[in-house]
């Protein structure tokens, strides 16, 4: 069994030591999460890291965990009421100390203490010495050992089948999710900067490829020089964690130290061996970090603390313009919950405050009287995690409708602590006034988007027709008792954070069209569906159709586009 040094010796502090939320039918606003228990498949069986096929036969009610990186991730997946017993390290989470200590994990103590307390299951981070698994094992204990985690990804598998084992495996996928959503936003504000030379040490060690601590650096924007030639040892290790060749260190002129929180408790450039290290650009500019123990020593969800720490250190700009307030921590403090308001400006202000791992937010609007259109509800499906962000609804100008269509009403969307690719896709319910479609047919309304033409979203001279579907009083917030014959709700889906227009196939259009003989097409009053869930459309312009302008309809413009908006709203998250 593989042993990483970084973790074990985590145990002596000497050595290397986001369910979905869906809102029912788009009721009041608000974000909530799902209540339901997790449905996990037991009896389990895994093949651990000693080559041993463990069942687990039911959902544990007890359980030990014989490290700080297993008590943690039963910590985030929201298992830690099952935990009773923790190692000695374990204890900067909070409850720590109403459970029993069992030691550092490998003593004869953390045997006896352990078998005392007769869990269900014991979690055995590769960290522990086979010796600790098999005397548990004889003693009648189920114990799994995981595999040593060389990569992030690891790191998130093992959150995942860490909820499998223990009876949470959909909280511990949820955790999962949210972090790869977290990675990915890094990774993308960091793709295009230029990446410094970052050196990480600890008591001695750094840490090469095929190890947790570089993928901490790489995905934060750094290049580790250990998995280089910068840390090789005598042996010419550049793999793994080793010992540091401070003279290699030196010819590599790193522009950053990472320092450990259980060594350092100062962001200063340690001068090193006999002052070797004042010869590196670091040392001169006081280029350090240190980054906390907990987080960037243990193979656990909090890792992904440690490289929001380190990019915001290394690329400050890249995480003030792209990252923070998208998935930092810090963001989630205040009220949780979402809030429509209605500008004086006329623009509609939606705000989501601290939805944490939420993939799916929803606003409901309140109704406007005598006015064409009116945004009603808006659902947003998030690509990424967005814990708090704001959307504006405004009023799209006077653009020129589709051939032989009369438009009713414009909507511009944009947002702020919140980019166009967060969001999977915008999910708006629009109510229409009956009396202002003068004579259109009510079903030729249809949503659309502006395209990429010339001139593009800014002034709408491609639209393209949404898939845009009559619901009236059958959905949410439009009830019977609101749902009048005067009422017609409609529901469109997009994505990004376009400009639409609301529009009606117009009467005098067609009827011009049937008088002239050149017309050989008619249009289709249903816009049909394709599979990116954009309408495609039968209507054919003909000679006899010229270009409607559009009207601005009620000021200011945009009700049935914010209805719209509040469906377009639903967002949906990448796992």
């Amino acid at each position: 069994m593989r042993v990483d040094p970084l973790e074990r010796d985590m145990n002596a502090r000497g050595c290397v030591l986001a369910a979905l939320v869906v809102l029912a039918g788009l009721g009041p606003a608000g974000v909530g999460t799902a209540a339901a228990a997790d449905e996990c498949e037991f009896p389990l069986t895994r093949t651990d890291a000693t080559g041993t096929d463990v069942t687990v036969s039911a959902d544990p009610e007890t359980v030990v965990t014989l490290n700080p990186s297993a008590a943690q991730t039963m910590y985030e997946i929201d298992a830690w009421d099952a935990v009773v017993g923790v190692s000695t390290y374990a204890d900067y989470l909070p409850g720590a100390d109403e459970k029993a200590s069992i030691g550092t994990g490998n003593s004869d103590a953390t045997v006896e203490q352990t078998l005392a307390l007769d869990p269900d299951l014991v979690l055995a981070p590769n960290t522990i010495d086979d010796s600790v698994v098999s005397q548990l094992r004889n003693g009648g204990l189920t114990v799994y050992q995981f595999e040593a985690a060389e990569d992030l990804d690891d790191i998130v598998e093992k959150t995942r089948l860490t909820g499998d084992l223990v009876g949470a495996c959909e909280r511990a996928d949820s955790r999962a999710d949210e972090m790869e959503r977290q990675l990915d936003v890094v990774e993308g504000a960091v793709d295009d900067v230029e990446r410094p030379d970052v050196f990480y040490t600890f008591f001695g060690f750094t840490a090469g490829e095929d190890t947790f601590v570089h993928e901490v650096i790489e995905t934060a924007g750094g290049n580790n020089i250990a998995a280089e030639n910068a840390g090789a040892n005598a042996d010419g290790l550049t793999s793994g964690f080793f010992d540091v060749s401070p003279e290699v260190v030196v010819e590599t002129d790193p522009a950053w130290f990472v320092l450990n929180s259980d060594e350092y408790d100062r962001a200063t450039v340690p001068s090193g061996p006999g002052g070797v290290y004042e010869g590196t650009t670091a040392y001169r500019e006081g280029n350090a970090v240190v980054l906390d123990a907990n987080e960037i020593s243990q193979p656990a969800p909090r890792i992904v603390d440690a490289i929001l720490d380190l990019v915001r250190v290394l690329h400050p700009e890249a995480y003030e313009t792209e990252i923070r307030g998208r998935i930092d921590r810090e963001a989630l403090d205040g009220e949780r919950g979402t809030t429509a308001e209605r500008l004086a400006d006329g623009s509609v202000q939606l705000r989501a405050s601290n939805v944490g791992r939420a993939n799916e937010v929803g606003f409901a609007l309140p109704a406007r009287e005598n006015v064409t259109a009116d945004v009603r509800a808006a659902n947003v499906t998030l690509a990424t995690v967005n814990p708090t962000f704001e959307l504006r609804l405004r009023y799209g100008g006077n653009h020129t409708a589709p051939n032989g269509t009369r438009a009713l009403e414009s909507m511009r969307l944009s947002g702020n602590g919140i980019f166009a690719n967060d969001v999977d896709h915008l999910r708006l319910r629009v109510a229409v006034n009956r009396s202002r479609l003068d004579g259109a047919d009510p079903e030729t309304v249809t949503l659309y988007r502006a395209g990429e033409g010339e001139g593009g979203s800014e002034n709408g001279s491609d639209w393209v027709p949404l898939r845009t579907t009559r619901v009236n009083g059958t959905a949410t917030n439009e009830t019977a008792a609101n749902a009048t014959d005067d009422t017609i709700v409609y529901e469109a889906r997009t994505t990004g954070f376009p400009t639409l227009l609301l529009a009606v196939d117009d009467p005098d259009a067609t009827a011009a069209t049937n008088r002239t003989a050149t017309a050989t097409a008619t249009a289709t009053t249903t816009p049909t569906a394709t599979p990116d869930g954009v309408a495609s459309t039968a209507r054919s312009p003909t000679a006899a159709r010229t270009d409607t302008p559009s009207t601005s309809g009620s000021a200011p413009g945009f009700g049935a586009l914010i209805a719209v908006l509040s469906i377009l709203l639903a967002v949906g998250c990448r796992r």
